[in-house]
């Protein structure tokens, strides 16, 4: 295995289980945070939010989003060509991000979400949702204009900030 594979699956599958984690406490504490992220049948559900949720949701969104860009920064600034060759910078923060899209897809949205669809990731009121089971709608997502955006753009950012800062 090469040295990029060891480091993208070494440092960046280990820094993105915080963000992973985080994300599965949202579904959990804090739903308000995605609610815009539910499929059409599950929003349309979706109760008046509590306090509590309402104030999860704030605190666990930013806390994923943060976790996130800092796993993506870490994982691309310890890579050690990338402060030598942009390509490099960027093949590393797509590399992280794909991941990232993939850990996402195949592993919080299809297996957590459609297939085990524990109690704590079910809404109350939703139970009855057609979405809470829809893998296609996961995929379409990720291949949204907006999904593959943010899989192209993030990487740039990235790989321009750690390439031109030493």
């Amino acid at each position: 295995m090469s040295d990029w594979w060891i480091h993208l699956l070494g440092v960046g599958g280990l820094s993105l289980l915080v963000p992973t984690t985080v994300l599965l406490a949202s579904l959990r504490w804090g739903w308000t945070a995605f609610a815009e992220d539910y499929p059409a049948d599950v929003r349309a559900r979706l109760p008046e939010p509590s306090r509590g949720e309402v104030r999860a949701g704030w605190v666990l969104g930013p806390l994923f989003l943060v976790t996130l860009l800092a796993a993506l920064l870490v994982t691309t600034a310890t890579w050690p060509p990338a402060s030598e060759r942009f390509a490099s910078a960027w093949l590393m923060a797509f590399g992280v991000t794909a991941l990232f899209c993939l850990i996402d897809m195949v592993v919080v949205d299809w297996l957590v979400i459609c297939a085990w669809r524990p109690s704590w990731v079910v809404v109350r009121g939703t139970e009855d949702a057609e979405g809470w089971g829809d893998y296609a709608f996961h995929l379409r997502a990720q291949l949204s204009v907006k999904g593959l955006a943010v899989l192209i753009v993030l990487p740039l950012l990235f790989a321009t900030i750690v390439y031109l800062l030493p």
